[in-house]
């Protein structure tokens, strides 16, 4: 069947996290110091999977460190539009994880302006994270064009099929096995779409 898509991990204070972070990255050689040195290495290793992968390439970046003299919103963005020169399909804005230090403001959509200023300076599909757990605040998220796609990954550790739930809320369908259209509340009877149930 094969890879669809692979997204490389630059955020959290993950290695390639680590080398963006002016916070991690004392370096003095051509792979620190300034922007263009803390972006070297991430950058080489994208462009290397790049050219051995022409599937939907994209990168998860920690767009703040959430700590004075750490990496920002705006050398997230520009980093980016590296990524997108070359030739990147999507990036994936989340924050924080390479301190101790950091002071997060955690909120409902606590990222989402990150992805938002991602997406106007770079016009790549943006994918927001963080604290997004209700169906219709994903949705707005999207309809505003804050961002192209929402993650969420505790909301369906705690609810499985959180999926079917925002079918229902939103109106929407989604395919399920035989053997769960049984399964459904009165009230969501529709989210598996016109499914016929014999007799028991």
């Amino acid at each position: 069947m094969g890879i669809d898509a692979v997204e490389l991990h630059a955020a959290h204070g993950y290695l390639l996290h680590e080398f963006l972070s002016p916070l991690s990255n004392q370096r003095s050689d051509g792979y620190g110091g300034n922007f263009e040195g803390r972006i070297r290495f991430p950058l080489e290793v994208f462009q290397a999977v790049r050219a051995v992968y022409k599937g939907s390439l994209g990168m998860r970046i920690s767009a703040s460190d959430w700590v004075e003299g750490g990496w920002t919103p705006e050398e997230t963005a520009d980093f980016a539009l590296r990524l997108k020169a070359a030739d990147a399909d999507f990036v994936h804005i989340s924050s924080a994880g390479v301190s101790p230090l950091q002071k997060i403001a955690v909120g409902p959509e606590y990222q989402v302006p990150f992805a938002k200023l991602v997406k106007q300076k770079t016009g790549l599909p943006t994918i927001a994270v963080g604290l997004i757990t209700d169906p219709q605040q994903a949705n707005d998220i999207v309809a505003r064009g804050d961002a192209d796609l929402v993650a969420l990954a505790r909301a369906f550790m705690y609810k499985p099929r959180w999926v079917w739930e925002a079918a229902a809320a939103l109106g929407g369908t989604v395919k399920a096995s035989p053997q769960y259209w049984r399964c459904l509340p009165r009230e969501a009877q529709s989210v598996f779409g016109d499914v016929r149930i014999g007799m028991r």
